[in-house]
């Protein structure tokens, strides 16, 4: 896994971080006919929702030496021609704190992609955040103790617009609180389906359930202090098309855990993200597919443990960057 710091401003971050991976052999690949018409039909919501991130992506482009729309077209299509991403995400709230646990499951070959990015763009909230490609993010923690994490919902309705890479991006970056991030996730055009897990320090937690034809909110029943999302929408009937990766399994045992808890401490939470057996840890070998990062947060503390690789193998780590950017001032 990378660990990039990037900071500055939009354009010369893209430099910065495009001219470190081509000196150490990155080359862009190639891009498919079908996904640059696509790019190119979606670039204008892109524009309009985020214009700052074009300019990153104009300076990634030119130190990669490669077309502009190239690049955009790239990663706007991610999850449009081909759906991989299966995650499992829960947030929970006791004695004042807020506790997350993300698993990032994904094709073992992407591993080698995957990175930690710190990230202090000017006047923007700084925050780490994580992916498997080089501008967007999938989950991240940010300055003011708001996380966001997104998982991929398998469904045959997509568009041309703006998928979760950039949205992710956008809140760490824009947002410091739930209420802030449900109002950017109402707005915008979205290309496909998602779920987005979204909790603050003050304890407020939703789940944003988004696609091209429907925008649903999901928050934590009266009862209960968590919320939990996978890979299919709660609000449906339908039986989830992603079936392969244990969606249902995983929600399932991941509620059983947190409603036996009447409070939740990191190390508990380590354990559930490391549940191999109720799936939650996930080794498909038949899919060439499992668990290539784990997450264990406190919002209120900023305090990051990461394990780099399946939880079950792996030790989590304290990833202190955030922490001691903020106490440096």
């Amino acid at each position: 896994m990378y660990h990039p710091r990037l900071r500055g401003d939009y354009y010369d971050v893209g430099k910065h971080y495009g001219s470190i991976l081509y000196k150490n052999g990155f080359r862009f690949p190639d891009v498919s006919n079908e996904k640059m018409d696509y790019g190119n039909d979606s670039l204008p919501y892109l524009q309009d929702f985020y214009p700052d991130i074009i300019n990153e992506i104009k300076g990634f482009a030119d130190a990669c030496h490669t077309p502009f729309e190239q690049v955009a077209a790239f990663i706007l299509s991610i999850g449009i021609f081909d759906i991989s991403a299966q995650c499992s995400i829960f947030s929970y709230y006791s004695n004042g704190e807020m506790i997350v646990g993300r698993n990032y499951d994904m094709l073992t070959s992407v591993k080698k992609l995957t990175e930690s990015s710190l990230v202090c763009m000017k006047n923007k909230y700084r925050f780490v955040g994580h992916s498997d490609v080089f501008i967007g993010k999938v989950d991240g923690v940010n300055e003011k103790g708001l996380f966001i994490g997104m998982t991929l919902v398998p469904d045959e309705k997509v568009r041309p617009g703006v998928n979760f890479y950039f949205t992710v991006r956008y809140i760490l970056e824009h947002c410091q609180n739930v209420k802030e991030a449900i109002e950017v996730l109402r707005h915008f055009h979205t290309s496909l389906s998602n779920n987005y897990l979204i909790a603050d320090k003050s304890g407020e937690m939703a789940v944003v359930e988004i696609g091209p034809n429907h925008f649903n909110v999901r928050t934590p029943n009266a009862n209960e202090s968590y919320i939990v999302c996978t890979n299919h929408f709660k609000h449906q009937t339908s039986q989830p098309i992603a079936t392969w990766s244990k969606t249902t399994e995983r929600n399932t045992n991941i509620v059983n855990e947190l409603n036996s808890k009447e409070q939740l401490t990191e190390e508990q939470a380590k354990q559930i993200m490391s549940n191999s057996e109720g799936f939650v840890c996930l080794n498909l070998k038949k899919y060439n597919f499992g668990t290539l990062y784990s997450l264990v947060l406190n919002l209120n503390k900023l305090a990051i443990k990461r394990a780099e690789g399946a939880p079950n193998r792996t030790k989590y780590k304290d990833d202190n960057r955030l922490i001691d950017e903020i106490l440096k001032l």
